[in-house]
């Protein structure tokens, strides 16, 4: 690895710029950073961008970071880490790229006679023929928003896709406009509008809210059209909020293919905490049933009803669940994802588990 940034000449300069406009200007995606992949590189990107760590420091980190997030399987190369502008703003170009061997013939004059000087060259770069692996590209412009955006593209995928080591492992995003990730962003931005916007205000409200957000994510329709979502659900006061709201999240009022692979364990049971210290934890076909019944007393307090055939009553603490014996593997508590309630409603998981712009010219 490099302990020192090395210098581009003028040709060497605008040999790469060539080279990687091609690339990027065909197949550059969209990305969007992703915390659950819990990836380092959105935090050394910013690091890099806001002046904390210098190139020499950057390079090496996504040198190890590349290196571990590969497979045997990956294509062999070398990792070249720029300083960039894209669109007048510092940028950070990543490329993964084939390192070729050749050879060199360099005419000399040996006792008056013409003759060639042979050199084997261990590390050619930038050839006519050799392969661009990876690239990824941000600017400064992607780090005003939550999360760090911007640009991917993988020569070696057909169309615009990207390898998945790349893409998640590595770069720790997501395709900005996957339709996985507009249908998480929906859903993520519509749950917290309802924590922010009635966390004080009526519990019928914020159950009915969370009711038709999920019932919207488990329907059968093949788009989800926040527009038509607004329209249906909301009260005529909460319409332009809540549309504001996903505007924050770059979530697009028209109409997207849904897709709900990433939140479907988030889908099938509603959680309910009082301030007691009591819970409820239910299938979202109970509430929508009637088996569970929440009523808003008017006083900042809540009842919750259930009407049901009583199965089985034990002691335990570990959310409602039968001790385990000894020999079997301890379970863990479902990871939850705040939604709002009485004091709260959560979206608990079935089961357990770890968790289009026009793209400027970069000049490097």
């Amino acid at each position: 690895m490099s302990e020192t940034a090395c210098k581009l000449d003028e040709g060497g300069r605008t040999a790469l710029q060539g080279k990687l406009r091609d690339v990027l200007g065909r197949l550059a995606r969209e990305v969007v950073e992703d915390p659950e992949l819990k990836s380092g590189l959105p935090d050394a990107v910013r690091a890099f961008l806001s002046g904390e760590q210098d190139l020499v420091e950057v390079s090496g980190e996504l040198a190890h970071a590349l290196r571990d997030s590969q497979n045997g399987s990956s294509s062999a190369g070398l990792l070249l880490v720029a300083a960039a502008r894209l669109d007048n703003q510092p940028a950070l170009l990543m490329v993964k790229l084939e390192h070729e061997t050749g050879m060199q013939a360099n005419a000399i004059f040996t006792d008056g006679l013409r003759t060639f000087d042979m050199q084997y060259l261990a590390n050619l770069l930038f050839t006519e023929k050799s392969k661009v692996y990876k690239v990824a590209l941000f600017s400064e412009e992607g780090m005003a928003g939550q999360r760090l955006q911007g640009w991917a593209a993988d020569p070696q995928k057909s169309g615009k896709d990207v390898a998945q080591f790349f893409l998640e492992r590595f770069l720790g995003c997501r395709h900005q406009k996957d339709p996985r990730e507009l249908t998480r962003r929906f859903h993520d931005a519509a749950m917290e509008w309802v924590n922010t916007r009635f966390a004080h205000a009526d519990a019928d409200v914020r159950v009915d809210y969370v009711m038709a957000i999920m019932v919207e994510l488990q329907s059968s329709a093949d788009t989800l059209d926040p527009a038509t979502f607004i329209e249906t659900h909301l009260q005529e006061a909460h319409r332009d909020d809540f549309a504001e709201f996903m505007q924050t999240y770059d979530v697009p009022v028209r109409a997207f293919d849904k897709n709900t692979d990433l939140i479907g364990n988030r889908l099938q049971k509603v959680r309910v905490d009082l301030t007691s210290g009591a819970f409820l934890v239910a299938p979202l076909e109970a509430i929508q049933d009637g088996t569970v019944a929440v009523k808003d007393l008017g006083n900042g307090r809540t009842t919750v009803t259930v009407t049901d055939t009583l199965v089985k009553t034990s002691s335990g603490a570990a959310a409602g669940r039968p001790p385990k014996l000894p020999d079997q593997p301890v379970e863990l508590p479902p990871q939850t994802e705040p939604i709002p309630g009485l004091e709260s409603v959560l979206a608990t998981p079935t089961r357990t588990g770890s968790t289009a712009r026009t793209l400027p010219m970069a000049q490097t």
